[in-house]
């Protein structure tokens, strides 16, 4: 089987998280002895970059598809690579679609954000098979957009068990990470972007504190465009010397926040799956979520994590409190209740799912 892998994300050397998954699910065809060409684009800085960078990736979809012959297209990140597939469907009407959808290519994170739908749409309409990183979300594209094409689900190529798993040791995690080593944390990974909620983490902190202040310490690990932002709220609500921020880090180092953590915050207002909360799951981190999109699949209230509605600082703040207030043995129970959770996903049981799909041999 061949195939061409067409997405608009994918890791560099100075971005390596930059769009990681669609680089696992290429290792797991790869594995399975499928042929993957790919077009892809790597982050660029600067509109113009950008700009010239998304004017080749489309002509380079267009002549592609056009001039060589491919089991499938398999499409990453529907709202920014339908338009060239469109096009080439004109052409070639015969040519066969797997689009894999991420999150917020198909429900925007912005309700008025619409100028893609209109391509979503007719992409999805077309595409021979779907891939959804969750129930959740496979249920929620299937009514938006009133789909009766095969949607598949596989939970964004799994969590990879050689990098995250629980060592058993906070203190030796809060050394690498230059935390007080006396100091429980409560953490949140996440880009500093619109729509992950980072401003709700640092409120309900301040919130919390306030009330009534804890001997918890808190830890931000991330980066993004509205970094300025964030500097600039931890600074009016006088958190420095409460939650220490570090920078976005790569995988293998993500390891060691998830150890040096007690929970993991999760306030993102839409996820399509959320790798990273069990990434945490997987060192024995329990997750305090929103309840939206695909976080519904795994997190178990009460069992191996709290929810909180999406945007309810009051709860969120109510959530956090709840977890510190458990005993110890609560504590423990629900991290290991969160370690089996991430066995689920494990990556060597879920990488399976992939190929098959390719294959026709899996139920929708």
């Amino acid at each position: 089987m061949k195939i061409l892998l067409i997405s608009n994300m994918y890791p560099s050397e100075q971005f390596p998280s930059y769009g990681v998954f669609v680089q696992n699910t290429e290792k797991i065809l790869v594995q399975h002895d499928i042929q993957v060409d790919k077009i892809v684009m790597q982050k660029k800085t600067s509109k113009l970059s950008k700009l010239f960078s998304y004017a080749s990736h489309y002509a380079n979809v267009i002549v592609t598809g056009l001039t060589k012959n491919y089991d499938y297209l398999y499409v990453h990140y529907a709202s920014h690579n339908a338009l060239p597939i469109l096009i080439l469907k004109k052409f070639r009407k015969n040519i066969k679609v797997i689009t894999n959808i991420h999150g917020s290519d198909v429900v925007p994170k912005d309700p008025n954000d619409n100028q893609f739908e209109s391509n979503v749409e007719q992409l999805l309409q077309l595409s021979n098979k779907i891939i959804s990183p969750s129930i959740a979300y496979k249920e929620l594209i299937k009514n938006k957009y009133n789909l009766t094409n095969s949607i598949y689900v596989f939970p964004s190529g799994g969590v990879d068990p050689e990098i995250f798993y629980s060592y058993h040791n906070k203190e030796e995690a809060k050394k690498k990470l230059n935390l007080n080593t006396d100091q429980k944390v409560i953490g949140c990974v996440s880009r500093i972007d619109s729509g992950k909620g980072w401003e709700y983490f640092l409120q309900a902190i301040s919130l919390l504190e306030n009330e009534t202040p804890t001997s918890y310490h808190y830890l931000y690990v991330g980066s993004g465009v509205e970094e300025e932002k964030f500097k600039a709220m931890m600074a009016k609500l006088n958190l420095h010397s409460k939650v220490t921020h570090l920078p976005a880090l790569p995988q293998p180092e993500l390891v060691h926040v998830y150890n040096a953590i007690d929970a993991f915050v999760f306030p993102s207002k839409a996820e399509s799956l959320g790798l990273v909360g069990l990434e945490a799951m997987a060192c024995g981190a329990s997750v305090i979520g929103s309840k939206v999109g695909g976080l519904q699949d795994y997190i178990q209230h009460g069992k191996n994590g709290l929810f909180f509605e999406k945007g309810d600082i009051d709860e969120l703040v109510f959530q956090i409190r709840s977890f510190i207030n458990l005993s110890d043995e609560e504590k423990i129970r629900m991290s290991l209740a969160s370690i089996e959770t991430a066995r689920e996903y494990d990556l060597n049981k879920v990488s399976n799912i992939l190929p098959t799909i390719f294959f026709d041999e899996v139920e929708k």
